[in-house]
């Protein structure tokens, strides 16, 4: 099997869905023994990977990363579609060359159904994110986002059409792939959609480095993006208010709201620094909670999974997908925020108190019950699955 992967974002490190494209990418080759080329835009790091056809964006949305990032999630439009085909073109990307189309980036869904229909190829679409496609202006504190979500609803046509003329249609969790078959509008087609578990690195199932402390004062862990709608300023809230015997640790990537997490920094509270992929496990597990406050509707969280998988006392709200992910977990805590922000912090409040007050490690009993969620997102699971989904 050859395949071109499209996905604009592959080589950057913007978040968590190019890194699962990667991830996959490297499967394929490895062990399913495919050819996979990757098409995507141009400006992130060279990571030596083969087969890589770059595009350059036009130059009006491409002054800067955040520009080309921001017009692509929230600016999407029909001069840009045709100016990235016509790149996609000059930069010898040849759609009748391979075996399918693979778009595992909504953002890129139209530009590869555009590929697939000029060499009629089949396009397998693997979705990561909720659609229809919207800004949550209470989760984000956006003032645009009425204007932004008038302009999104205008792609609804373009992705629908793309999402109909897929072969095959897999999201991330069950929760996507229901958003999918409503939104494309093919409620009874049971065959065409399905899901498909991002597979996880090897060095997240590995044993945990260290057990959950069950006495003294706990280590929590606040791990993702430094804005509202991943409720870093309710966690911080919830903390003044409870002021547990606790250290909290914030593992933040850059976000609107990192100068109020910087004036909380002290005694209990600390910033941490980045860390390499690699070493997020170690660091998962030197804490015994880890706290996931979102406001928005997640696909999947990962990070939620991730200290499922290290063993982790979790405190959750239940947005998306986040019930799915720790459905059935001894140790975790839901939390409902998608509320005011008033009961939303006394939600998490409660939730964070009973964690801590109940903190403890799985038994070897739960323990083997978690294999059978580790095997959903095992990385030959992930392979086997995608054969399936590309038997037509």
């Amino acid at each position: 099997m050859r395949l071109l992967l499209v996905s604009f974002f592959y080589e950057h490190d913007h978040g968590g869905a190019e890194m699962v494209a990667r991830e996959a990418a490297a499967l394929l080759r490895r062990c399913a023994g495919w050819e996979v080329e990757v098409l995507c835009l141009a400006g992130g790091p060279d990571r030596g990977e083969p087969g890589m056809h770059r595009i350059t964006p036009p130059r009006w949305c491409s002054q800067n990363a955040q520009t080309l990032k921001r017009t692509v999630l929230f600016l999407p439009n029909r001069m840009l579609d045709s100016s990235l085909f016509r790149a996609a073109q000059n930069a010898g990307v040849r759609p009748e060359n391979y075996d399918a189309i693979f778009c595992p980036d909504m953002n890129a869904i139209v530009l590869a159904h555009a590929l697939a229909e000029a060499a009629d190829k089949p396009l397998f679409t693997w979705c990561q994110e909720v659609v229809p496609k919207r800004m949550d202006a209470t989760a984000t504190r956006a003032t645009l986002a009425p204007l932004i979500n008038m302009w999104l609803r205008g792609r609804d046509a373009p992705w629908k059409k793309a999402l109909a003329a897929s072969v095959r249609v897999a999201g991330v969790s069950d929760f996507i792939t229901d958003r999918c078959r409503a939104f494309a509008g093919d409620g009874n087609d049971d065959e065409k959609f399905t899901t498909l578990y991002q597979p996880v690195e090897d060095y997240f199932l590995q044993p945990p480095s260290r057990p959950i402390a069950a006495d003294g004062p706990a280590k929590v862990l606040f791990y993702g993006r430094l804005s509202a709608e991943k409720g870093i300023d309710l966690l911080l809230a919830a903390w003044r208010k409870l002021q547990p015997d606790a250290t909290l640790s914030i593992l933040g990537m850059d976000g609107p709201l990192r100068p109020e997490v910087e004036r909380a920094t002290g005694d209990e509270i600390h910033l941490l620094q980045h860390v390499a992929h690699v070493d997020v496990p170690k660091l998962i597990s030197q804490h015994d909670l880890v706290v996931c406050p979102s406001r928005v509707e997640e696909s999947l969280c990962r990070t939620a999974l991730e200290a499922r998988l290290l063993e982790r006392v979790i405190v959750a709200s239940q947005s998306g997908a986040i019930p799915e992910v720790v459905s059935d977990y001894p140790l975790a805590h839901s939390a409902t925020i998608r509320t005011d922000d008033a009961t939303a912090t006394e939600n998490l409040t409660n939730a964070l108190e009973a964690a801590l007050a109940q903190r403890r490690s799985l038994t070897d009993a739960e323990r083997e019950t978690e294999k059978s969620l580790r095997e959903k997102f095992l990385p030959e699971t992930f392979v086997h699955q995608f054969r399936r989904l590309t038997e037509i």
